[in-house]
């Protein structure tokens, strides 16, 4: 007889492995920036570059599950365009001028935005005690964006609101995949999902300067091959395993990925030089304390 417990001694490993691959992802956009700081591959590049490696990458099911788009091309486009399109350009542009730690610290307010724009858009019910959560995320979320760094200087910057767009993105395409998407394999969602984006994006990276500065810097391929592996990891492996840990355990569990991710996020920063003090992990952990408060609460419910 099978060990029954055998698939759910997996959920940990799984989970981990899931939180080290998005976790890392915001060290790797920062080195297909920059190079010991020299910046080598625009935001531009970067965005595009991985949108089109991503595609590329998961372009062999397409044959396979090509027959979903017909009746579902018009979800599948709005979270192509919003789980993957535009969060790409708004993180890539984010971390050319903030922390890719601060970057990691911000989108853990994916969940937040998620329950946000299901009761804005989509006629989630909503109870008052994930409201609280709600406005204790965003609050600490501000406080990230306000509070004085260790060496004195001011973290604002207008583009520490990027990640926070991007989280609204991801959690709008959330709720689209939700309502609509639910019954397509997890991996036609992202293969055709990435259709809408990917393919253009190969051509806005050719005209991107992108071959030129792979020719002329002598780095340029290096940050490429960062690039590269962001896209195949978040986009491909990623997807594979979030799928299988759905299947193994609840989705209350499955969510404490996003309490790991920003550590991994922060350790990858603090290894790279960046600095992250006492006020900036309060604010995460008041960020994290909403998040919970809204998980927690709609396990209840």
């Amino acid at each position: 007889m099978p060990n029954s417990s055998s698939p759910h001694r997996t959920v940990w490993p799984i989970l981990l492995i899931l939180a080290l691959i998005w976790g890392s992802s915001f060290i790797l956009m920062k080195r297909g920036l920059f190079h010991d700081g020299v910046p080598v591959l625009t935001s531009y590049q970067v965005a595009t570059a991985r949108l089109a490696i991503a595609w590329l990458t998961l372009s062999p099911v397409l044959f396979k599950h090509f027959h979903f788009l017909r009746k579902n091309w018009l979800p599948l486009a709005g979270t192509g365009l919003l789980g993957n399109g535009i969060p790409a350009f708004l993180f890539a542009t984010a971390q050319s001028r903030i922390d890719s730690s601060l970057s990691g610290m911000l989108n853990s307010l994916t969940p937040l935005m998620t329950m946000v724009a299901g009761a804005l858009l989509f006629q989630v019910r909503v109870r008052a005690i994930q409201v609280v959560g709600i406005l204790i995320g965003l609050a600490g979320a501000v406080g990230l964006i306000l509070v004085k760094r260790g060496d004195g200087l001011p973290s604002w910057s207008f583009y520490a609101l990027l990640p926070i767009l991007g989280a609204v993105c991801y959690g709008i395409s959330g709720n689209i995949v939700k309502k609509y998407l639910y019954s397509l394999p997890a991996m036609a969602t992202s293969s055709l999902a990435l259709t809408f984006v990917g393919p253009i994006c190969i051509g806005l990276a050719l005209g991107s300067g992108l071959p030129e500065t792979l020719r002329t810097d002598p780095n340029g391929w290096r940050a490429l091959g960062h690039v590269a592996l962001l896209a195949s990891l978040s986009s491909a492996l990623a997807l594979v395993l979030w799928n299988v840990l759905l299947q193994r355990t609840t989705a209350l569990h499955a969510s404490s990925v996003t309490y790991l991710m920003p550590v991994v996020a922060i350790a990858w920063g603090v290894l790279d030089g960046e600095h992250v003090g006492l006020p900036q992990m309060g604010m995460i952990a008041v960020v994290l304390s909403g998040v919970y408060l809204v998980n927690a609460s709609k396990n209840r419910a």
